[in-house]
């Protein structure tokens, strides 16, 4: 068998993978021209992948070469399928980079939430055409002859015109091996750009002042998880999701316009808590508010329910870890990690009850309604049974709604019990609430989670309360405007304004409790704007 014959046969191999796929994908989702580029582009790669076969002369290393190039390439497929399934967009650079800050419950949970018997079986027949394709390897790869000189060249040619077009052609977005790549080039830029905060707990901020007096002071931040806005019966919700807040609602801002600058939480939190925004994205290793506060003399504090490390140290941790004290009540492994959020209350009542600073400035981090749904919240909030209201319907729609809606009335139930704390203190306080970014649960999508790949209003919309002590409300005097519209990359500039530090690099207009507030246009997507990409003017 010529060596052309012989590279043509493994070719073939390499595209049953690719047809499987493809067919499982028409099976069960709707047909997009964007199916048809990763077809060409799979096959395309596949034709690279095989060509260096005429490189090699030894059998043996020819069979493993091509073996493992293949078990590679069968993952390849496999992931970018069944992510394809889940949310019908392929991966991208900012998924991949999800990813990399994932730890192994939330990855267990993805998948426990997400994984159904369609996905079992297209599993099943991937190990099928895995197993198969191994063994007609070893009858395929007879003894090669050295390939000509010429053959090499056009060969190699060949796989330069191929990758070139690939390039230019856009089709390489579809590549996973260039998305992991690029993925984790990004990512260890932006872990670099936050290395500092663990150690540099003040920042570099200059200018910085505050009036300080001896009365004592009290600022909780809650960063909320996974939260939609239109969840919240405080925002009209039909369901009764927060009727602890609700009966708090007279002495609540409720602000009614802001939304998150991603919808997923790493590249939220990292603007959220730095100086990064929209306009500056390098700005995330310039500063955080945690650092501002330290060089303002608070005694900070980070109480978190999510684990600390992801494959690498979590960005987010990176940024929590200027904090005088942390403490991270999740450090299991594994999905049987079911920590409920309450669980931080206790520790809130400990750093309390310490008098050795007068000045506290504390972020309590929630599992708020991260997927699983069901594991956020005891058995004693499981209010929500009946059939819900819903675009798209099911029994298992119903049951995850239901779940999500019992999830949002327990951490209905944890923020109004930090309010209550926090108020019996009877001093100048605040509580500042918010979740990181929003949840798509069936309303514009036929899902329930969050991905920027198919991003929707709610996975934007977040809930945005705040509530203030008398003493702070008396000398404070906050312009409160609830119908502002606002991103919380700025948010920086509005922690600053709460907690009455200034610096050169504080901006007042960015403060959304600020009389000098200047509106500004909100770009999601790296370049559309809130409003007009959802039609709200």
């Amino acid at each position: 068998m010529t060596n052309f014959k012989i590279t043509k046969k493994i070719f073939y191999q390499f595209l049953i993978p690719v047809f499987v796929a493809v067919i499982f994908e028409l099976i069960y989702k709707e047909f997009e021209v964007s199916t048809v580029y990763n077809f060409l582009e799979n096959s395309l790669f596949s034709i690279l992948l095989v060509s260096p076969v005429y490189f090699i002369v030894n059998r043996k290393i020819q069979l493993g070469y091509t073996s493992l190039t293949f078990l590679l390439f069968c993952f390849a497929i496999y992931f970018e399928t069944v992510y394809y399934y889940f949310f019908e967009a392929y991966l991208s650079a900012s998924s991949l980079f999800v990813v990399l800050d994932s730890n192994s419950s939330e990855a267990a949970e993805f998948l426990n939430f997400y994984v159904d018997h369609k996905v079992i079986i297209f599993s099943v027949l991937m190990l099928v055409v895995i197993a198969t394709s191994l063994i007609r390897f070893k009858i395929i790869l007879t003894p090669f002859n050295k390939s000509s000189t010429r053959t090499r060249v056009k060969v190699s040619i060949y796989m330069l015109v191929i990758l070139a077009f690939l390039k230019f052609s856009g089709l390489i977005v579809y590549n996973l091996a260039y998305l992991i790549l690029k993925s984790s080039k990004e990512y260890t830029v932006e872990s670099n750009k936050l290395g500092a905060y663990k150690t540099n707990k003040t920042g570099n901020f200059t200018n910085v002042s505050r009036l300080d007096n001896q009365e004592k002071e009290v600022y909780v931040m809650i960063l909320g998880e996974s939260t939609t806005r239109s969840h919240f019966s405080l925002y009209d919700y039909y369901r009764p999701t927060t009727p602890k807040l609700n009966s708090l609602k007279e002495e609540l801002s409720i602000y009614n316009d802001v939304i998150s600058p991603h919808a997923h939480s790493i590249a939220s939190i990292t603007k959220i808590l730095t100086l990064g925004n929209y306009e500056y994205p390098d700005k995330i290793g310039d500063g955080s508010i945690i650092q501002l506060a330290n060089k303002a003399n608070f005694e900070t504090v980070w109480l978190s329910n999510q684990r600390p490390i992801g494959i690498y140290e979590s960005l987010v941790t990176k940024i929590a870890l200027s904090s005088e004290k942390s403490k991270f009540l999740t450090t299991t492994f594994g999905v049987h990690n079911k920590v409920k959020d309450a669980e931080l209350l206790p520790e809130l009542e400990t750093i309390l009850s310490d008098d050795s600073s007068s000045k506290k400035f504390i972020i309590i981090h929630l599992m708020g309604t991260h997927v699983s749904y069901a594991n956020r919240y005891p058995d004693t909030f499981n209010k929500f049974k009946d059939t819900p209201l819903s675009n798209y319907k099911s029994d298992e729609i119903s049951k995850i709604i239901n779940h999500y809606d019992n999830a949002v009335l327990y951490t209905d139930f944890v923020v109004s019990e930090i309010i209550q704390k926090i108020k019996a203190l009877n001093t100048k306080s605040f509580v500042l609430y918010m979740s990181d970014h929003g949840e798509e649960l069936f309303k514009d999508h036929n899902m329930a989670g969050h991905n920027e790949d198919v991003g929707t209003k709610d996975m934007y919309d977040v809930p945005f309360l705040l509530w203030q002590s008398a003493t702070y409300k008396k000398q404070k005097q906050l312009t409160v405007d609830e119908n502002r519209s606002y991103m919380l990359d700025d948010l920086f500039h509005g922690l600053a304004d709460l907690l009455d530090i200034s610096a050169h690099e504080v901006e007042p207009e960015r403060s959304i409790f600020n009389d000098s507030f200047k509106s500004r246009k909100r770009i999601i997507l790296e370049s559309s704007e809130y409003d007009t990409y959802f039609n709200l003017d």
